[in-house]
């Protein structure tokens, strides 16, 4: 725009009076003060346009100025997300770490606790083992000698885990540490139940080594000696898949001292 008014500062008019302007003629008055009316305008727009640059300029730098503000407060916060986020990471995997940790607690304990009740009669359990069938004497020769007694079938269970059976059961009842094998009457009694010969014992155990065990253990050699003195049936046999039912629930009977009287 600048261009342009200097190109056409003079107007046309003006230039056509001055080249047909002769010397010694008198000037004319009227060109000459629209010259100057020509040149006051150039100089107000010149000015107005001088302005404007120069309040344009303070306004573009502010403008520059905040966006590299803006630019700068992004990049410090993401610097400050990145930091957060290497810290999540790492709390994610030590939470990994301690959850893999827990799952390997939980899963001994899961196994000590099954072993527990394996061992308790608390759980009813399948596998292999031996079975052992004793009985009185064929016609009950030898007398009151040639009968099965609680104590004998106590050694016999003695001796089967001391050669290593995880669980015992007579007749199908589960022995547990508080089961007792006693004579009530005229009856052998298991967990208070009554049983009648023959008796069966099942063992869960590894059937390779617990025959060999259990012969040579005092229970084994034991009932060997009364097969062949007083003729008491005893025979060993491995089974393959035997299951034992879970012990019944103990039948306990806590009492307390009492305090009779004053005390001196």
């Amino acid at each position: 725009m600048l261009r342009r008014l200097l190109d056409d500062a003079v107007d046309d008019d003006y230039g056509a009076a001055v080249s047909d302007r002769q010397p010694g003629n008198p000037p004319l008055q009227r060109p000459a003060a629209a010259a100057i009316v020509v040149v006051v305008a150039f100089g107000l727009l010149v000015g107005i346009a001088a302005g404007q640059a120069r309040s344009g300029a303070p306004q573009e730098a502010r403008e520059r100025s905040a966006l590299f503000d803006r630019i700068e407060n992004r990049q410090v916060t993401i610097a400050a997300l990145t930091d957060r986020l290497e810290q999540l990471r790492q709390q994610i995997l030590d939470l990994q770490g301690t959850a893999t940790e827990g799952n390997e607690r939980a899963r001994d304990l899961l196994a000590g606790l099954t072993t527990a009740r394996t061992l308790t009669g608390a759980a009813p359990v399948i596998g292999p083992g031996v079975q052992i069938t004793a009985d009185d004497a064929p016609g009950g020769q030898s007398g009151p000698e040639g009968k099965v007694l609680d104590v004998d079938l106590q050694v016999l269970v003695n001796g089967l885990w001391q050669a290593g059976a995880e669980a015992v059961a007579i007749n199908g009842n589960r022995l547990s540490p508080l089961s007792a094998i006693r004579t009530a009457g005229r009856a052998i009694t298991v967990n208070y139940r009554s049983l009648s010969p023959p008796y069966v014992i099942e063992a869960i155990g590894d059937p390779q080594t617990l025959q060999a065990r259990f012969i040579e253990t005092p229970g084994g050699q034991a009932w060997l000696d009364l097969q062949t003195n007083f003729g008491l049936r005893f025979e060993l046999d491995s089974g393959d898949s035997l299951t034992l039912a879970a012990a019944p629930a103990p039948r306990l009977l806590v009492q307390y001292a009492q305090r009779q009287g004053e005390l001196p």
